[in-house]
């Protein structure tokens, strides 16, 4: 007959109670201690003490272990302990499969969910999250990326620090700050941070100075997709001015055809272009900042960096005057970032692709119902899932030879190999990071809900 709670020999169940909405398992203990631990000589009862723990739920139900630890007391040294119980958990009244239990599903359940179903206090089940997510960082550790991608987003109130492994399409991290102090006391205990070969980043200048101390020498790339991004911001800023002196109906209408003004021109259809004629005859200004915005996106179109460098100068002494004021902050970035912009001619990545991971760090943030950073920060970070679809593992097999049967030469008995060859395979498992289209399709499907 197969025991209840199905812990022998550790444990053994004397009797079984239903109480309707949970178990009350009265137990014994399956072993006994046979020496002091401290000394090693024997030992003697000492009492019992009345215990209660919590196991993993069965038939939907709680359950509840009583038993009465044995206690014991050493003749030699005096010291007294209880009887061993493997299968509890070290810190907790619990057992340690509850434990493991709470542990697989707490990066997708949430702690309400898990502490009515298994009956735990919602405050034990953090602290177990707590302690799991700590030995997640010391067990799993990420390749470190030769091409890292920095970025940043809003997230509980505050701007965060996002890390990517560019050519994975991975995360590799996530800081609770973008602050100079806290990025160069991270980076200054990077493991294996002389991997990486190049930085793409938005225009953040904090990131560019922590770069250059932190990774002397390597190229950064300012991404293409922000500073593209900030002609849109610029003609937006026209936009914005025009349509706070319209009458209501016509300022709903500039609102409705934003899409169009940040549209490329050669991806427009018929009807957004004759809505573009439309708004640029009865709005000059507005005209000229989508000529501005088309022709800053067009640097990008030239293949060579001279090309595109020159373009960028007769772009800058071209801005006609009632918009120059709009794409001030265009052309200080362009200035100032110069190096760092066209250094995409010579390495040309781009971490565009990290506003999926922004847009899935904001669903989280939407979606999680209070959740803390540290556990938005966990949930995306160890979904095992997501880190299969990067991880890879390396098999390496040294060969060595086998000597058969020996044979006589100069005079001397010599090994014959006879072309034998043993075969020690060896596999070193490399992590790379969530995959963030994965992770994007899992919040998309609710799993983080």
């Amino acid at each position: 007959m197969v025991d209840f709670l199905n812990l022998l020999p550790h444990l053994r169940t004397l009797h079984v109670q239903d109480c309707g909405d949970h178990y009350e398992v009265e137990a014994e203990g399956g072993v006994l201690p046979t020496a002091c631990p401290a000394c090693g000589e024997n030992l003697y009862r000492h009492g019992s003490q009345r215990q209660t723990y919590l196991d993993t739920p069965m038939h939907g139900k709680r359950v509840l272990i009583e038993l009465d630890r044995k206690r014991y007391r050493c003749k030699s040294c005096g010291k007294t302990l209880f009887e061993p119980l493997a299968v509890m958990d070290g810190k907790r009244l619990a057992t340690a499969r509850l434990v493991q239990h709470i542990e697989r599903h707490c990066l997708r359940k949430t702690f309400s969910e898990l502490s009515r179903e298994v009956g735990v206090d919602d405050k034990t089940i953090r602290h177990i999250f707590d302690d799991y997510v700590s030995k997640l960082k010391e067990t799993v550790v990420f390749e470190a990326p030769e091409v890292l991608g920095i970025d940043e987003l809003k997230i509980i109130g505050r701007y965060r620090c996002m890390l990517t492994n560019v050519e994975k399409l991975s995360l590799f991290d996530m800081l609770p700050t973008r602050n100079k102090a806290d990025l160069l006391t991270y980076f200054k205990t990077m493991p294996s941070k002389e991997k990486v070969k190049v930085l793409t980043m938005d225009l953040w200048n904090v990131y560019r100075q922590v770069a250059q101390d932190q990774f002397p020498g390597r190229m950064i790339v300012a991404d293409r997709f922000h500073v593209v991004r900030m002609a849109n911001d610029s003609i937006e800023r026209v936009r914005k001015a025009i349509r706070k002196e319209l009458e209501t109906k016509a300022r709903l209408k500039l609102k409705d055809d934003r899409f169009v003004l940040l549209s490329r021109k050669h991806n427009l259809d018929e009807k957004g272009l004759e809505k573009l004629a439309a708004w640029s005859e009865q709005y000059p200004a507005l005209g000229a900042a989508y000529e501005v915005k088309e022709r800053f996106h067009d640097i990008y179109r030239h293949t060579s960096k001279a090309d595109a460098m020159r373009a960028a100068e007769e772009w800058d002494a071209s801005i006609p005057s009632n918009v120059a004021g709009a794409f001030r902050e265009v052309r200080g970035a362009l200035r100032s970032w110069w190096t760092e912009i066209f250094n995409h001619y010579d390495c040309p990545v781009s971490n565009a692709y990290t506003e999926s991971i922004n847009n899935l760090a904001k669903g989280m943030n939407r979606m999680g119902r209070g959740y803390s950073f540290d556990v938005i920060r966990a949930r995306l970070l160890f979904d095992d899932e997501a880190r299969a679809d990067t991880r890879t593992t390396i098999r390496k097999k040294p060969r060595k030879a086998v000597p058969s049967t020996p044979s006589m030469g100069m005079g001397r008995m010599v090994p014959s190999y006879n072309h034998l060859f043993d075969l020690e395979v060896e596999e070193n498992v490399i992590e790379y990071g969530p995959y963030i289209p994965t992770l994007v399709r899992k919040l998309e499907a609710g799993d983080f809900a």
